[in-house]
């Protein structure tokens, strides 16, 4: 690790997650993996081995200062707003002196909407269900249009849908009589405002990541703006802050450079994209890396990013450029 380390550039990593459990989440289980308490802890363990942890804070400054993020460190962030981040991951990070920024939408805060993707994932659990109930099989196969009444293709068209075709989710609850509003009242997947400010106060971070996790690529560019002011604003407001930073939901991979034109004067000190550590810095925007697969240890994942980003450096492929 230390021969690689001299191998990568010595900006910040920015290494990401969504969530945090040793237990299984049926409103995300089904549809992606993340990694457990101990897995997590022997993660921080290992970057703090080599890197100094920072707040997003230290890093708007350096950048504000420098124009380049804080030397051989790393910045923890996580998505999407699952409560554990303050039930499981606060305390763990708290214990070790970590920093980190937690990235939520406004809607689904105080639990008062069920993200359509949460909706995807339970309704996959039902799916695996079903198969004793031929006449259900059915009926999920007819509303998803699907010839082959198999648990692969019904899970299969599940993972496709979108927000736009989202209502064949409840649909489809209504069919096989789950009660998505009963698991959002029941379960409280996301964190209150009240978890929200304690957070704060106990000096993490927060910033916004669209108000209902749209996917920017099927927005038009005035509605990609306003759910990134509109989230920020109903951050700063929850806090008393003026200088919430965003995070893009899904990808930002087409946003333009038109959208960062419209936002140059703005409050919003950095956003953050998921493009594997390359280099923006122009447009105040940072890469992070996903590092919550459960199968791959922070120390392997590491190697292969760090020779990664050796690799782009040297081929000139290791900055973004938007049209």
């Amino acid at each position: 690790m230390s021969l690689l380390k001299g191998l990568a550039p010595k900006d910040t990593l920015l290494p990401y997650h969504h969530t945090v459990s040793s237990r299984f989440l049926p409103h995300i289980g089904d549809l992606y993996s993340y990694k457990n308490e101990r897995q997590f802890s022997d993660d921080l363990d290992y970057l703090l081995k080599y890197y100094k942890p920072v707040s997003l804070g230290d890093v708007i400054d350096a950048v504000k200062r420098t124009g380049r993020t804080p030397r051989n460190s790393f910045l923890l962030s996580f998505d999407d707003g699952f409560k554990e981040i303050y039930t499981t991951v606060a305390p763990i990070l708290k214990q070790k002196g970590v920093p980190a920024v937690f990235f939520l939408n406004p809607a689904f805060i105080d639990n008062k909407t069920l993200f359509y993707r949460c909706k995807i994932s339970l309704m996959i659990g039902e799916v695996k269900k079903i198969f004793a109930s031929p006449g259900l099989l059915k009926i999920f196969a007819e509303v998803l249009q699907l010839k082959a009444e198999n648990e692969e293709s019904l899970i299969e068209a599940l993972k496709k849908t979108t927000h736009q075709t989202s209502g064949v989710l409840d649909i489809l609850a209504e069919k096989c009589n789950f009660s998505f509003e009963t698991f959002l009242r029941h379960e409280q997947p996301f964190v209150t405002s009240e978890m929200v400010q304690s957070l704060h106060k106990q000096g993490f971070s927060i910033g916004a990541h669209s108000i209902d996790h749209a996917f920017y690529k099927f927005l038009s560019l005035e509605e990609q703006i306003r759910q990134t002011v509109e989230s920020c604003n109903a951050i700063n407001h929850l806090l008393g802050t003026s200088d919430c930073s965003f995070s893009f939901p899904y990808s930002d991979t087409e946003i333009s450079q038109a959208f960062f034109e419209e936002l140059k004067d703005t409050d919003i000190p950095l956003f953050f994209g998921i493009q594997n550590q390359k280099k923006e810095i122009s447009n105040r925007m940072l890469h992070r890396f996903n590092a919550e697969r459960p199968e791959t240890p922070m120390q392997f994942q590491l190697k292969g990013l760090i020779f990664m980003m050796a690799i782009r450096r040297v081929m000139g492929k290791n900055k973004v450029t938007r049209g």
